[in-house]
């Protein structure tokens, strides 16, 4: 996985949570960090906020990646 920004399918994938949760998830990181409305939050930004190991993340998501592509 070469990208470095999480949406809201990402958080869905991780945490198993509806759509709207994870879109509340991010709007509510991006105000813990005091991003504007416009910034993204990454992968390794919402890792450290949460306590997740980032490789660990990053490999359930290409393991979801790989599998969506066969």
């Amino acid at each position: 996985m070469t990208r470095i920004v999480i949406y809201p399918s990402d958080i869905i994938i991780l945490t198993d949570k509806s759509e709207s949760y994870a879109r509340k998830e991010i709007q509510n990181l991006k105000k813990a960090l005091n991003k504007e409305p416009h910034q993204k939050v990454t992968i390794k930004e919402y890792c450290r906020y949460y306590g997740f190991n980032l490789e660990e993340v990053l490999g359930v998501l290409s393991k979801y990646e790989l599998q969506k592509a066969s």
